[in-house]
């Protein structure tokens, strides 16, 4: 047994496997005591964590459950405040576990899923080895498997990460000292896939942690790497399990309070919503009164809400502490020691700032920074000049379409052939640099290392493919011109290869696309295609919203960045040349004459903004001027011929964590 750790049981379809487990600190969240509205995320002073409940009362055990979710490797911190200090990052979680165990050691710290895959390159580049050794420090005691768990296939998941909470000894695979939970993931034959559940005993309360995952995980990742993995209802796999934690047989293990991990969650934040719609509602509805609490992830949102339960004398809460370490649950507990039920329950979603990071954590994370830096120069591609963004007066204009726009949409396109893909489009937000055919270190002119392709791609989106009408590809083109009150009038779209439109720009808005061709033929407005985009769009973001109406979504198991670095690789694109034709065109001879943009037909969904730049002077409609050539950019990309060994590369690259402090939250 592993020196103040307690054991973990773990039990799949009746089979109990003894394993270690690490017991630490909960983390903060925001209060929310109405099942109507989340409440605002409560001001943490540094170090310290909001009283969610008064003083307990005699004769009860107070526990608490500290909860994240989607932290896809997140190592660094993904974001910062107006003043310019972190939000999120490994370390900092680890601070404010720690600061939850020293207000109650009664504390136990767990995940909702995802915590790796589509992660940013300082724990890619080591197939999330870093982040694993990360979450085992801050002391993760058990873990729903999240869809993105499944990117490099099931074998990858039990045989190197580990799903039994035993690592090999000084790290040696497999990684994970926590078991990953998945109680409807099974085999051909039907027998489980993954452990069900795992119990724990905090301050003498034995708590019983389900794990579920989405039940679209099957489309969601590459098909070889699930081959006869059946994904189940969840609800009923955790009813299944959480009756037979409380049916008083001690040879099936019994637990006194039972915690639902569920890798699926809300399509919104308002709790009127949260219980009654899509397949969450569901589970909110019909998950067994037996279960206390709801702790979830998927969706990279923010809701702390509670809904009564029959049976039930305590409302149940429901969670999800967003995405990528910067918030977490804090689910507190009062439990008669008596007659073990929950008594009482208090919660909060809390901003992970403010804390002091842990030291262990924090040389784990500078390790895999210096690692990924020393990789990032390492070369990817090359190019034969430079392909770059579209410029005005010396800034980006993301108003005009630009060759390494369309490169990235050709890229992705390529790369997701296998699911379908007709179209690729790529939002101008999400490109941050150029390629550069002057060196930036030694490696040579034209050479494209790790470490630039990362300058051009550092947000560690997802590569998303989905279904969508012709005219509803239309209309994604109609969005270019963006709401009245946007910072930007227009955005366009880097197009793959074999796409164009024509336009009107003195028609009125929702009316301004005149035609779309795919290779020379008119979209059949009935007629359904298969379009690639990264996943900051297919949630919708930039107010291309119709993107996020897809259907049958594929998830290509890659972020942005791997695919773009993993074309780059291929032999025949070895001196790559810039593509400057613009891939749309005015639909009349002469150039229309400007007019204001007004509201587009669609109503705008919020979503996460893709960086928190200033805006730049914008175009009012897309221009037929060749693209200028950018500047000489402050992380250059550049080239010379690369060996063909590349081609298999699917690996990615992100730069550092000067790359990483600009990255936003993104949806997957």
């Amino acid at each position: 047994m592993r020196p103040g750790r307690p054991l973990v049981r773990f039990l799949s379809a009746g089979a109990v496997t003894a394993a270690l487990a690490a017991l630490l600190p909960a983390v903060p969240a925001t209060a929310a005591t109405t099942p109507a509205t989340p409440a605002a995320t409560p001001a943490a002073t540094p170090d310290q964590v909001p009283d969610v409940l008064p003083a307990p009362a005699a004769g009860t055990t107070r526990i608490q459950i500290g909860a994240f979710n989607d932290f896809h490797g997140r190592l660094e911190a993904p974001d910062e405040t107006d003043d310019g200090d972190p939000v999120g990052g490994a370390a900092q979680l680890a601070g404010v576990f720690d600061a939850m165990r020293a207000k109650n050691p009664h504390t136990v710290v767990v995940s909702a899923g995802d915590n790796i895959g589509a992660s940013t390159f300082t724990s890619f580049i080591q197939q999330d080895a870093p982040t694993i050794a990360a979450l085992n420090a801050m002391g993760v005691a058990v873990s729903a498997v999240g869809n993105h768990e499944f990117d490099r296939g099931y074998a990858d998941l039990v045989d190197r990460i580990g799903v039994q909470g035993r690592p090999g000894a000084n790290g040696a695979e497999p990684l994970a000292a926590f078991p990953y939970l998945g109680a409807n993931v099974l085999k051909a034959d039907g027998t489980p896939a993954l452990p069900s559940f795992a119990t724990t005993d905090v301050g003498g309360i034995r708590v019983g942690f389900i794990g579920v995952v989405t039940q679209q995980t099957s489309s969601l990742v590459a098909p070889a790497g699930i081959q006869g993995l059946r994904f189940t209802d969840p609800v009923a796999a955790a009813n299944s399990v959480a009756a037979q934690l409380s049916d008083g047989d001690p040879a099936n293990d019994e637990a006194d309070v039972i915690v639902l991990l569920a890798h699926e969650g809300s399509a919104g934040t308002d709790c009127a919503t949260v219980q009654t719609e899509g397949a969450f509602g569901r589970i909110v509805q019909d998950t067994s009164p037996q279960v206390d609490a709801i702790l979830s992830g998927h969706t990279h949102l923010r809701y702390d809400c509670q809904f009564p339960v029959a049976g039930r004398s305590t409302p149940r809460p429901v969670l999800s502490a967003e995405s990528y370490s910067t918030a977490v649950d804090d689910l507190v507990l009062d439990v008669d020691t008596t007659t073990r039920e929950v008594v009482a329950t208090g919660h909060q979603v809390l901003a992970v700032e403010g804390f002091t990071p842990n030291a262990r954590v924090q040389r784990i994370v500078e390790d895999a920074v210096a690692f990924a830096e020393d990789r990032g120069r390492q070369p990817v591609g090359s190019i034969t000049a430079d392909i770059t963004r579209a410029f005005s007066g010396g800034d980006d204009d993301r108003g005009k379409q630009s060759p390494l726009g369309n490169l990235i949409a050709d890229a992705q396109l390529q790369q997701t052939e296998g699911a379908g893909a007709q179209i690729a489009l790529e939002n101008p937000g999400g490109i941050r640099d150029d390629l550069l055919y002057a060196q930036s270190g030694s490696e040579g002119d034209g050479v494209v290392t790790y470490a630039e392709a990362a300058a051009v791609q550092p947000f560690a989106n997802s590569v998303v493919t989905t279904t969508l009408t012709g005219a509803q590809v239309r209309q994604v083109l109609e969005e270019q011109w963006q709401p009245a009150g946007s910072s930007r009038p227009f955005l366009a779209l880097g197009l793959s290869e074999g796409l164009f439109f024509t336009y009107d720009e003195a028609a009125p808005a929702g009316r301004r696309v005149r035609s779309v061709t795919l290779d020379g033929a008119e979209l059949d407005p009935a007629a359904q295609y298969r379009v690639t985009v990264n996943s900051f769009l297919a949630s919708g973001g930039d107010n291309f919203t119709t993107l996020a109406e897809g259907t049958d979504r594929t998830e290509l198991g890659k972020t942005d960045l791997e695919a773009f670095t993993a074309y780059l690789g291929l032999p025949e694109n070895q001196g790559l040349a810039p593509d400057t034709d613009l891939r749309y065109a005015p639909a009349a001879a002469t150039t229309p004459t400007p007019v204001p943009p007004t509201v587009a037909p669609t109503t705008p969904v919020a979503t996460p903004t893709q960086t928190a730049t200033a805006a730049v002077p914008p175009s009012q409609r897309p221009s037929r001027t060749p693209v200028a050539a950018a500047p000489s950019g402050s992380l250059a990309n550049t080239g010379t011929n690369v060996a063909p060994w590349l081609a298999a590369g699917g690996a990615l690259v992100l730069a550092g964590g000067a790359l990483l402090t600009a990255a936003r939250r993104r949806a997957s």
